[in-house]
């Protein structure tokens, strides 16, 4: 009887525990990273009554709180607003380190940025990782400063932080420390060197009429007997090259009173002008002189077209450099031919430096045959080479195709390539799916300020919660360490930025077994009572 009476107090004592232990895990239903734990029981010792029968008869002494084993099953992971907020998808933990320089682990992923610019978790621990080898800190210039402003202390920044591009990985195990992520990153200008252009240019030409300026002293002025002039003489096509039969030549006769007046002829098919007899009525005849005259004639013109690509300069500053591209008329043969002006503009398009010109020939294929205009100093510091494509050699395939050229069955397209970039201030934070912390600038670039560790036991379920969702390694669960695959550290998890993984307690299996364990703590406390009643009817058989 003494010995149920016992039981009943081990069972009430072990359901109790795990009426803990399941209360625990329901008050933290809403709580980050969150892992629930589930609690273990065992038979305790046996006591023989006889061993003589077929089977053994023995009196158990009742249950006991074996363990409690923390189940770290997935969490499902939550869309947040915290700028370095992250949850892991998969196996493993973060680190963090306090004050005492005693390493942590959690799977709660909400992290800030404290006033020294270290990423920590909400008690001020150190999120552990490797920062990159290429985060440098430089000094930065009046004008750059000024952009960054003043510090708490109201004070210039004078100081910054730039990325160079490079890859590292996660140092050892014990290597890792606090990380930084500070707003007062810049990225320099890399100033632009090269720029090459390449395409079909357009060909297309329009006519109109223009008038063409004739020498008066080539014009022949002969007075007729009958009181009338004639206008006459001829137009070498070396002079007008579209000078052709039909064209018309306007003539300003003039005389020593003011009078004046136009007459016209055409050309003949030799290019000779003669007007009819003209009347000069109101002229003083002994004074009259050709005052002008000129060609009107339809010409073909070709519109210019204009190569233009930004230049990053050394100081931060930008400008234009653009190439100017004027096809000469007339066509010479089968060649075609292009005039190129190059100049540089400051942004407010005013032109800095020297000109530079040359000139562009293409055949009648389209491929270049010749190009002289290859550079042009940069006013701001440099020179900036200019690549128009390789010249035609028949012995290099793709040779005068491979830049600018000319195919008339194809539409204009030019593509323009430049090496630098402009200079790049500080945006924002994201952090990638292999923990890289990825700070992102204004000219589009970007770069990696460190990587956060990610940590793996052989034994997850034996280490010990120490509150405020962190644990601490064991000797059930052994030290932490890097999976590492063909000689590179492999994350086990995914990280999700912008997410947050929440409480793997499933609340309606947590409510069934604070039920079970209620039931089985009232069958627990009725054995005692039970057991009581029987000693007291015992003593009672006495009297």
């Amino acid at each position: 009887m003494m010995q149920s009476f016992y039981n009943g107090v081990g069972g009430i004592t072990s359901q109790n525990f795990g009426i803990d232990l399941t209360a625990n895990n329901i008050a933290n239903v809403n709580t980050v990273g969150f892992k629930y734990s589930n609690s273990e029981f065992r038979d305790v010792f046996y006591s023989t009554v006889t061993s003589q029968s077929t089977n053994p008869a023995q009196s158990g002494g009742g249950v006991g709180a074996q363990s409690s084993k923390i189940v770290f099953s997935q969490g499902t992971p939550v869309a947040s607003e915290g700028e370095f907020d992250v949850a892991l998808l998969g196996k493993g933990f973060f680190g963090v380190m306090g004050s005492e320089g005693v390493p942590y682990y959690t799977r709660n992923g909400a992290f800030y940025r404290d006033a020294n610019n270290h990423l920590v978790d909400g008690y001020g621990n150190y999120v552990l990782g490797t920062m990159s080898p290429y985060f440098t800190e430089i000094p930065l210039s009046d004008r750059v400063s000024n952009e960054f402003g003043k510090d708490n202390n109201g004070n210039p920044i004078k100081n910054g932080y730039t990325i160079s591009s490079g890859i590292f990985d996660l140092g050892g195990v014990n290597a890792q420390g606090p990380i930084s992520v500070p707003k007062n990153l810049y990225l320099p200008p890399v100033v632009t060197q090269n720029i090459k252009w390449s395409g079909n240019l357009d060909t297309g030409t329009k006519t109109s009429i223009v008038n063409v300026d004739l020498d008066p002293k080539d014009i022949t002025l002969t007075k007729n007997e009958d009181g009338t002039i004639t206008l006459s003489g001829k137009v070498d096509q070396k002079d007008i090259y579209s000078a052709k039969e039909g064209d018309r030549v306007v003539f300003t006769l003039t005389d020593a009173n003011g009078v004046k007046k136009d007459f016209e002829a055409t050309l003949d098919e030799n290019l000779n002008f003669k007007s009819n007899d003209l009347d000069i009525a109101g002229f003083d005849a002994n004074s009259l002189s050709i005052n002008s005259a000129f060609l009107a004639t339809e010409q073909e013109q070709s519109s210019t077209q204009t190569l233009k690509a930004e230049i990053y300069n050394a100081d931060g500053s930008k400008s234009w450099l653009e190439i100017k591209l004027d096809r000469v008329l007339p066509q010479v043969g089968d060649n075609i031919e292009y005039k190129a002006t190059a100049q540089v503009y400051d942004m407010n398009g005013n032109a800095i430096g020297e000109e530079s010109g040359g000139s562009l020939v293409f055949n009648k294929n389209g491929a270049l045959l010749q190009n002289n205009i290859k550079s042009i100093p940069n006013p701001n510091g440099g020179s900036i080479n200019i690549d128009l494509g390789s010249t035609l050699d028949p012995s290099k395939p793709g040779s005068g195709y491979d830049g600018l050229h000319i195919l008339k069955d194809k539409e204009s397209s030019i593509v323009t390539k430049t090496d630098g970039f402009p200079e790049g201030f500080f945006d924002n934070y994201t952090i990638g799916t292999d923990g890289s912390l990825i700070a992102h600038f204004s000219n589009g670039r970007n770069g990696v300020v460190g990587k956060i560790a990610l940590y793996n036991f052989i034994n997850e379920e034996g280490l010990m919660a120490m509150g405020n969702n962190l644990f601490a390694a064991s000797a059930n669960s052994g030290d932490a360490y890097f999976v590492v695959n063909n000689g590179n550290i492999t994350p086990t998890a995914d990280f999700k930025h912008g997410f947050l993984e929440q409480s793997n307690v499933e609340l309606s299996t947590e409510l069934t077994n604070l039920i079970t364990m209620q039931k089985a703590f009232d069958a627990s406390s009725k054995s005692i009572t039970t057991s009581d009643e029987m000693i007291r009817n015992a003593i009672n058989m006495k009297k």
